[in-house]
This record gives structure tokens, C-alpha cells and sequence, in this order.
């Protein structure tokens, strides 16, 4: 069977969705799109599209039996419905690390059972928990799930602010964390195959508004040994997960260049959309390729790359520009304009010196 015979099914409808479908037909992939909302912008870059909710098993079915790959476009898809998926022994990444992304309390227990640095932090059910916490320091309250750019999370200075901030949360499981006052935060864009060749990418440092990523930068400004020890901690988490496909993890890196792990994502990442430009094979070929039993590429950086997101309103600066040899835009169709909402990214190219 040649890759024009052969579908890869994703679940998600987003700009990630979008990206990966483009990817997957640039590598002669038909692709099927599941998604509950019509105005889906991957949707348009699909051969295929299952319009329908995620708890839809009838559907569900006849999405997974029209595919030869399943992968994800986002990690917040409900754990039912990825139990159900990974039956059918088509879904890369595998659900045990999907699950693990999915949940705060389960990524930090995996730092601490590989050995990888995190930042202190306990597991919070109820107010009594609360009590079993060092409140001399600057802290973070994290809902467990379903939080991300921001969302689900507070900064705390005493008891009284933790309880208020849990019961805001509506007393779901948290954890409480230390604060890290970093010096720059940095991530990895990983992958791995079913041969289990990995590749990680020049690491991206990461500048934030409002929680929400604004600009990557790539090549960081860290030194040859801080590069190489957060690849080793990547090439570590991305094996010793068993996974496939691409992860994302984010770091602290701290004024005396200790590394912390924050978070990990199972997926194509928005600090790895600078990989379009300034890079030989993209993230998302390379997601591409791994899901889908071809061996990963081990591209060259091509170009220094400054990725700016297009959040919001920004979208109306650059909708109608053209691109140009040093500025590649990438605008992702979404039918509303919201705030914190990402709308599209630049990529700013610079040459090699």
C-alpha cells in the first residue's frame, strides 16, 4: 500500500490540526479530520471530516475504522474517548503518555520516578492538604487538568489565598508549586519513531504575555552545555515514555543554569511552529513520519527564527501582508476574533552566521 492509499485520522480541529494535515499531504497522506465544530480550521485541509462529539462511540468507530493512523491535535480530548481509540492499536502517541500530559500531578510523579528535576510540589484533593505546605515563598496553584495559557492557575503568597484560590477551582484536584524564578524558559520539540530513532531541535527560548506564549527564538541564548543537557533530558522523557511522535517539553532554566522541567505537551507545539521556516523538515513532517512507521529525519537549522503569535486583534496587522524572504505568515482562518485567542504567527528569518 503506497501513502496515497493510506489515512491518518486526527483528532482535533485546530491551527495544529491544520498544519499536520497540510504536512501529511505534502508526504502523499489522505487525512480525516474529527472534530465537533464545524468551523473547525482543519476542516478545509482535510481529504476527509467527522463532524461530531468526542463521546460519540457510533461515530468514533467508523472514524477509526476508516484510518490506518490516529494521532492528536491537542491533549485535552476526554480520557474516555482516547481509551476508546487506542483499542482499535492505531493511536501514536500512546494513551499512557497522553494521560500523563493530561494531568499535572502525573507529570511531575514522572519527573520524580525518571530523576528529572522539577520543581517541589504536592498534590492538593481537599482544604486540609493545604496545611501540609511551606508558605514562606512565593507559590502556584494549578488545576490538574484542563489548563493551559494561563487558565487554571494562581499565584500564592499565604494559606488564606490557597484556600480562596481552591475553592474558586471549585475544589477539583490540584497541585500546589514552588515558584520558580527562572532566567529564561525554554523548550525542546522531540521526536521519536517506531524504530526508535530520535531527533530534538535546537532548543527555542520562550518569552510569554499574559501566559500566553508570545515569541520563540531560535538559536536560545544558552550555552553548547545547557543545549545538550536539555536535549539529553528530552532524548530521556521521550524513550522512556515508549513514545511516538513528537513531544514538547518546558523548561526552567535558572541563574546558576540548573534545569527544571515544567510541563510536557503529547503533541506538535505552538514554540515549534519556527520548524516551518528556519528549519530543514518541519515538526509537524516529522510528526508525520513517525506516526506513520517512515523514520524521522535529522534536519539542519537553516535559518536563526524569531516566531511571533498573532493573538487576538494582532491578526488584523498582518492578515493582509504578503510574505517576503524574511517574514513567512501564517494566518489560521478562525471564524471569530477573541481575545487571547491564537489567530496566526510569523515567522521573522534571519541567515546563519
Amino acid at each position: 500500500m503506497t501513502n496515497k492509499e493510506k489515512m491518518i485520522g486526527i483528532l482535533g480541529g485546530g491551527q495544529l490540526g491544520m498544519m499536520l494535515a497540510t504536512a501529511a499531504k505534502n508526504l502523499g497522506f489522505k487525512t480525516n479530520i474529527y472534530s465537533p465544530d464545524y468551523l473547525s480550521p482543519a476542516l478545509n485541509y482535510s481529504t476527509d471530516q467527522t463532524i461530531a462529539e468526542f463521546d460519540d462511540k457510533k461515530n468514533l468507530t467508523k472514524f477509526a475504522e476508516s484510518v490506518d493512523y490516529i494521532t492528536i491535535e491537542f491533549e485535552n480530548i476526554p480520557s474516555d474517548t482516547i481509551n476508546f481509540i487506542a483499542k482499535s492499536n492505531k493511536l501514536f502517541p500512546p494513551s499512557d503518555a497522553i494521560k500523563i500530559s493530561q494531568d499535572r500531578l502525573k507529570e511531575k510523579n514522572f519527573c520524580r520516578e525518571n530523576k528529572i528535576a522539577t520543581n517541589k510540589y504536592i498534590n492538593v484533593l481537599k482544604t486540609g492538604d493545604l496545611s501540609d505546605w511551606n508558605y514562606g515563598k512565593k507559590s502556584v496553584m494549578k488545576t490538574r487538568q484542563l489548563g493551559y495559557d494561563g487558565k487554571g492557575q494562581k499565584i500564592i503568597s499565604s494559606k488564606r489565598e490557597a484556600e480562596e484560590a481552591f475553592n474558586k477551582f471549585g475544589q477539583v484536584p490540584c497541585i500546589m508549586e514552588e515558584f520558580i524564578d527562572f532566567k529564561l524558559e525554554a523548550s525542546t520539540i522531540s521526536v521519536r519513531d517506531t524504530y526508535g530513532n530520535t531527533y530534538t531541535y535546537p532548543p527555542a527560548e520562550n518569552f510569554h504575555k499574559n501566559h500566553i506564549l508570545d515569541t520563540s527564538n531560535v538559536p536560545a541564548s544558552i550555552n553548547m552545555k545547557t543545549e545538550n543537557a536539555l536535549k539529553d533530558i528530552s532524548t530521556k522523557m521521550i524513550t522512556n515514555l515508549d513514545y511516538i511522535g513528537v513531544l514538547a517539553v518546558e523548561f526552567f532554566v535558572l541563574k546558576d543554569n540548573t534545569i527544571l522541567v515544567n510541563e510536557i505537551a503529547p503533541r506538535v507545539h505552538n514554540s515549534g511552529h519556527w520548524t516551518l521556516d528556519g528549519s530543514e523538515v518541519s515538526q509537524f513532517e516529522q510528526h508525520i513520519r513517525a506516526i506513520s512507521q517512515l523514520k524521522i529525519l535529522t534536519p539542519k537549522l537553516i535559518y536563526k527564527t524569531k516566531m511571533l503569535n498573532l493573538i487576538g486583534d494582532d491578526i488584523n496587522i498582518w492578515k493582509n501582508k504578503n510574505n517576503s524572504n524574511n517574514e513567512k505568515i501564517y494566518i489560521y482562518g478562525k471564524a471569530d476574533i477573541k481575545k487571547g485567542r491564537k489567530m496566526g504567527h510569523v515567522n521573522f528569518l534571519e541567515d546563519l552566521e
